[in-house]
């Protein structure tokens, strides 16, 4: 779309300058009533000559301060939430750290206090993102957040309708410089003086004055034309832009349309104008306009027959008891002034015998004072002495009037009306302070409310520009939510583009061993802001350290964990969303959590675990078993050894008995002899026998013991441990008796 020409931007700053007529008027006269000036300068130009008071008792400054404190003692935390195209919790929480960063590093705290102030005294305040370079030597940018200090520096087309003026489709960003300055900082300009033909135009009044030059900022939503198709590929369906579908058509892409629609683009164009040339135009990287409004109260008036937009503060209200308390204040100080200043009035020549005293009589104590009598000349009767000139002024009324008067303003602000009682300190019960606080919150939720809405626009612009803007590889400094402070490495579409499937290359985002270096890829996964309802990181942080310097005081007092007592006091803890991960720690040492009730992917870790645990216990019986079959091979080895020597024993021992035997039949005669030999075959017989009979029983028992053995380790399951994991207990050490 082609730049707008200077005339058309001078009719809409027209345009737009009208339709804002009125509100500004009523913000300038807000304005006066918070620098505590109430008069109208006319009313006040003629008390002056008069030589009469102008009074102003300032009681809506401290009630406009409480809100405004109220604020920016609770901050506000713009959180971030995956939305889809593979974003995630942990991207989520990388995300929300950079914008923290960003926030930080633009003060953005008092730029949003300020344009909160703005709401609430004029009805209006504003703030700005800019993108900027780091340095003339870097091609990194950085989003930062400025703040608009005049308010009625700008300009908006009043046809938005969003609550929170997303939707606004023009702006104008004035700034008056001097004619001198314009030359030296526009030296390529074309028009250098401004007058003849330049200054007949329409509408140069309002650019051009006699010392100044009005630089405007005229920045504009626009939309280009493009279609939607829906493509059936290979892969499945799959969403582009017309233009999108041509340049992959043009790489080989094959598919076929199914559906298709027309769409509206939007983008954003500023140009830099003096209302005589265009001076500059630039693309902005998001797609709403960058000044971000605070409103106040809105509300709608037909006018002529047409609805009018306007915003209240929380000045306009209370603009007239202000101005009837400035009144009754004034009033009261004239009638002190009328206040007699001689107390004594008397006939001349009542006081010239005791003129001293009479002198003195208000500055010192006399036991008494003369007067000097006096005669009528006519009458000839002496004339009454000096007498006190009789007042008194009706001030209790006035200060009733001027209470009442307090208490209305203090309905139009909205502020709690306490009773002079409660104003004691003895009075003062926590729960009493805790309804006032919470009426006060509610007489005024629609400012706060109308900020919430106004950090979400900012959130949701800033987020839109991380992905365009910090697009390099770069460091930098983000804030845990436990107040610790880091480097994290930040890449993007420049660094590491991104393939169609959704990933880039990470050989540089990895250490030595190959492990992946902490980073977020700015163009990875779409997401989503949302304002927190309780207070950013670093009330959490103060409160956090609170709550856990109260918990070390009564710990001796603390209940076991997993009793009823520690769950209820562990589900109290949790309910405190404000104590954040430090909190969930502490609920959960104190009621672990039931793991049947655990996310999926932590029930999948102990199931993998369960896994690994039943394969380590049948190796672990497996190798249990073999060393015991091993320790009863070796047992009976010693038993079949034992068994060996024991036999080689006997067999001694048998010849032994032979020999003697021998030599006792030889000493005998024949016939001795001869039944001497019959018996020794005898015996030989049956010792031979016995000793068969005593292996074989031997060898029963041993194949006996060696299958109760081998049944008993076949049967026994080894539970491993950290103490026998690696080392399996030994084999029973019951020797089978022979």
């Amino acid at each position: 779309m082609p730049a707008p020409t200077p005339k058309e931007i001078r009719e809409a700053y027209t345009d737009y300058r009208n339709e804002w007529q009125v509100t500004h008027d009523e913000a300038a006269i807000d304005m006066r009533y918070v620098a505590g000036d109430p008069w109208d300068p006319d009313d006040r130009a003629q008390r002056e000559d008069a030589g009469r008071p102008c009074i102003s008792l300032d009681e809506i400054s401290p009630m406009l301060d409480q809100a405004i404190n109220n604020v920016r003692q609770s901050k506000r935390a713009i959180q971030v939430l995956p939305k889809g195209d593979g974003a995630n919790d942990e991207d989520a929480k990388k995300r929300a750290a950079l914008i923290m960063a960003i926030e930080e590093r633009s003060n953005a705290q008092a730029c949003y206090i300020t344009a909160f102030e703005g709401a609430i005294q004029r009805g209006y305040g504003f703030a700005v993102i800019r993108t900027e370079y780091k340095d003339f030597e870097s091609f990194d940018q950085e989003i930062l957040i400025k703040p608009i200090l005049n308010p009625d520096t700008v300009l908006l087309n009043p046809n938005y309708r969003q609550p929170d003026g997303s939707d606004i489709s023009e702006a104008f960003l004035l700034d008056k410089i001097l004619k001198k300055d314009f030359k030296h900082k526009y030296p390529k300009a074309e028009i250098q003086d401004f007058q003849g033909e330049t200054m007949s135009a329409s509408g140069m009044t309002d650019w051009i004055t006699d010392k100044y030059v009005t630089i405007a900022e005229d920045w504009r939503l626009l939309h280009d034309s493009s279609m939607l198709f829906l493509i059936e590929t290979k892969e499945g369906p799959v969403v582009f832009t017309e233009e999108e579908w041509k340049e992959n058509k043009k790489h080989g892409a094959t598919g076929t349309i199914k559906r298709e629609r027309k769409i509206e683009v939007p983008y954003v164009m500023q140009y830099l104008t003096n209302g005589v040339e265009i001076l500059d135009e630039v693309e902005w990287a998001g797609t709403r306009i960058p000044i971000i409004p605070c409103f106040g109260k809105e509300i709608w008036l037909t006018e002529g027959g047409v609805a009018k937009r306007r915003l209240l503060s929380m000045v306009r209200l209370a603009r007239d008891p202000q101005m009837l308390l400035a009144y009754l204040a004034t009033q009261e100080c004239e009638m002190a002034g009328m206040i007699p200043k001689t107390p004594f009035v008397g006939y001349k020549g009542q006081f010239e015998s005791d003129a001293e005293a009479w002198d003195q009589l208000n500055q010192s104590p006399h036991a008494y004072v003369q007067v000097d009598p006096t005669v009528d000349g006519v009458t000839g009767q002496v004339l009454p002495i000096p007498t006190r000139p009789a007042w008194s002024p009706e001030f209790q009324e006035w200060e009733i009037a001027k209470d009442s008067a307090s208490r209305s303003i203090q309905k139009a602000t909205g502020a709690s009306l306490l009773p002079t009682q409660a104003l004691r300190q003895n009075e003062k019960s926590g729960v009493a302070l805790e309804k006032i606080q919470t009426s006060e919150q509610m007489s005024i939720f629609h400012f706060t409310d109308n900020y919430t809405r106004f950090l979400h626009n900012m959130g949701w612009q800033i987020n839109e520009l991380v992905t365009p803007i910090l697009d390099t590889d770069q460091e930098m400094p983000v804030s845990e939510p436990d107040g610790t402070r880091k480097t994290i490495r930040v890449v993007g579409r420049t660094s590491h583009p991104v393939d169609d499937d959704g990933t880039y290359e990470v050989q540089d985002l990895q250490d030595e061993r190959g492990n992946p270096i902490d980073h977020i890829h700015t163009a990875k996964g779409k997401f989503d802001v949302t304002i927190g309802d309780g207070p950013d990181y670093e009330s959490e942080r103060d409160e956090q350290s609170q709550f856990v310097d109260q918990l070390i005081t009564n710990l001796p007092n603390m209940p076991p964990p997993g009793s009823a007592a520690a769950k209820i006091l562990a589900l109290g803890i949790r309910m405190r969303t404000s104590l954040g991960p430090i909190g969930k720690q502490i609920a959960d040492f104190l009621d672990p959590p039931d793991p049947s009730n655990l996310p999926p992917q932590a029930q999948a870790v102990i199931t993998q675990l369960k896994s690994q645990m039943q394969q380590l216990q049948q190796e672990n019986a497996a190798l249990h078993m073999e060393r015991g079959g091993k320790v009863l091979e070796q047992q009976t080895k010693l038993i079949i050894e034992q068994m060996k020597a024991d036999s080689a024993t006997q067999m001694n021992q048998l010849n032994n008995d032979i020999k003697v035997l021998v030599s006792l039949i030889t000493a005998k005669n024949q016939r001795q002899q001869q039944e001497l030999e019959m018996f020794l075959e005898f015996w030989k017989e049956n010792h031979g026998a016995a000793h068969e009979v005593g292996m074989a029983t031997m060898q029963q028992q041993h194949a006996q013991a060696l299958a109760q053995q081998n049944a008993a380790l076949a049967t026994q399951q080894v539970t491993p441990t950290p103490q026998n994991l690696g080392a399996p207990a030994g084999a029973p050490q019951t020797q089978p008796q022979v």
